[in-house]
């Protein structure tokens, strides 16, 4: 049997429960039109009680009659809601057998919105932490719905450059990079007052009393507010998922260096850590 025997097949079937649909409506209407009537006094009505005040059958109207009125209907609204259903099913069951790709369409839509989302990224453009939507898709950011969340670094690199080319070039180094830091600043502009366990700080090496001196190119002698530009490129380099290069004081006379990578984890902020001005 041919696709569009099927289509045909499925067409009858569609038009015989179509009769029948129209059949139990002009029925429907019909003991609804005998219920209601009022040609010999007062209808027998479709849900008014049948006994009078004392509780006595009413005596102005068929008791049975209107009894048997009211089982019928009530069997017909049933069937016809069954029968609807059916309907349905059999109108679902045509459209896909006319058009296949949309039946595979929905299906990998449902798989796609099953699928567990991913972690989410800050868009430069926005200034705002976005998440992925089912098509891949940006939700959360103007025009999210012709961009793409896995390219979202890619869309917005041009934004990115005519913003800060200087500052996100040099104070982000990728993880697989090696970076190369100028001479150690003498003088420390922040200090580690807290590190939360399994935070990314944690994670890089950072430790409490750390005082900081350089925060990827960021001194206290090369940047007026450096406390400002840290909270800048933190949700940079965690939505480009680069590392940036701390150096820090420790233990009053040894330097160390270390890589500290932003991201969301389980606790507050993209680094897990608090940093105060240093004030000596």
């Amino acid at each position: 049997m041919t696709s569009q025997d099927l289509i045909q097949q499925v067409k009858d079937s569609l038009q015989r429960l179509n009769v029948q649909r129209q059949s139990l409506e002009l029925e429907a209407e019909a003991v609804v039109s005998e219920l209601n009537d009022r040609s010999n006094g007062e209808p027998m009505g479709v849900d008014t009680p049948l006994t009078d005040a004392e509780g006595f059958p009413r005596a102005d109207i068929d008791v049975y009659r209107a009894r048997t009125l009211r089982g019928r209907l009530s069997v017909i609204r049933t069937d016809h809601k069954g029968l609807m259903q059916n309907i349905e099913r059999t109108l679902q069951q045509l459209a896909a057998l006319q058009n296949p790709n949309k039946a595979l369409e929905e299906k990998a839509e449902l798989e796609a919105r099953l699928q567990p989302k991913p972690l989410p990224k800050y868009d430069p453009i926005s200034k705002k932490w976005v998440v992925k939507n089912w098509d891949g898709s940006v939700a959360g950011a103007p025009n999210g719905k012709n961009r793409s969340f896995d390219n979202l670094l890619a869309d917005n690199a041009m934004q990115i450059e005519v913003d800060n080319p200087v500052a996100l070039a040099s104070s982000i180094t990728p993880a697989n990079e090696q970076s190369v830091l100028p001479k150690i600043p003498s003088r420390p502009f922040a200090r580690v007052n807290s590190v939360e366990p399994q935070s990314p700080a944690f994670q890089a090496g950072l430790a409490e009393n750390d005082l900081i001196l350089r925060f990827g190119n960021i001194t206290l002698d090369e940047t007026s507010d450096p406390m400002k530009s840290v909270r800048d490129i933190v949700p940079k380099a965690a939505a480009e998922m680069s590392s940036i290069p701390l150096t820090v004081r420790r233990n009053t006379t040894e330097i160390v260096t270390i890589h500290l990578s932003p991201r969301p984890w389980a606790g507050r902020g993209l680094l897990g850590c608090h940093i105060v001005p240093y004030l000596s």
